[in-house]
């Protein structure tokens, strides 16, 4: 699908009036039920059978129930294992696991705990139809994650998850503000950024330099609060 068809099932679908109560502390990290219905949703009416996921958890499981193949790369050796057992031997057999740990990386000056992905797991993003970014936990440092997924996606629907948060949604806009991209919104619970990079799409604008500050900051401010990684 185009994105411009994928907009049009987007807008059917996506919440975009009143924001949906966040539903509280069952889910923690993991999407919760509201969210995951959406996402379920979305996969039937765009077709969707291929995914790329930033992270793993509630959302592998919902993508692989709905029939999909999933990639999901993840940096918590502990969680990954979590989520395997969540999962049936035919959902196992239509997963494809990576643990990579995060590494610091750069991107418009400013730094990150991010994956630096090597050549089959940019062309496993490339393929893939979807691409839904829920890692890492820390959710400003995703705007490294968004910017790889759009450079490589090949024109899949790009989703991430805490739109809600103000930092998280000034990135998500940024780099959705470039002409031929389709974005849209949904307040549910976290909230979701969902895009599509059209061929034509040029270069993201680059970050103001408060913003670049802002993001050293919160990198060291990162590190101070969980100095094992995010």
């Amino acid at each position: 699908m185009t994105g411009e068809q994928i907009g049009q099932v987007l807008d059917t679908l996506v919440v975009t009036d009143d924001a949906v109560p966040v539903s509280g502390a069952d889910s923690g990290f993991a999407l919760p039920d509201a969210m995951l219905r959406l996402l379920n949703r979305v996969v039937e009416a765009a077709g969707v059978r291929n995914v790329f996921e930033f992270g793993s958890g509630r959302s592998t499981k919902a993508l692989l129930a709905a029939g999909c193949t999933v990639t999901a790369l993840e940096h918590s050796q502990s969680w990954l294992v979590q989520t395997l057992a969540s999962l049936t031997a035919e959902e196992r057999s239509r997963l494809h696991a990576i643990c990579q740990p995060l590494e610091l990386v750069f991107y418009q000056g400013a730094p990150f705990r991010s994956w630096v992905l090597d050549g089959d797991t940019l062309q496993r993003l490339s393929a893939a139809e979807m691409v839904l970014i829920d890692a890492p936990a820390f959710p400003p440092f995703r705007e490294h994650a968004l910017s790889v997924s759009l450079r490589h996606s090949g024109g899949g629907l790009i989703v991430v998850d805490d739109g809600g948060i103000p930092t998280v949604r000034r990135f998500c806009a940024r780099l959705a503000g470039v002409a031929g991209t389709m974005h849209r919104e949904s307040p549910i619970d976290h909230g979701l950024y969902f895009m599509v990079r059209g061929a034509g799409a040029g270069s993201p604008p680059r970050r103001r330099l408060v913003e670049t500050a802002k993001a050293w900051r919160r990198y060291f401010m990162a590190g101070s609060m969980c100095p094992t990684g995010l």
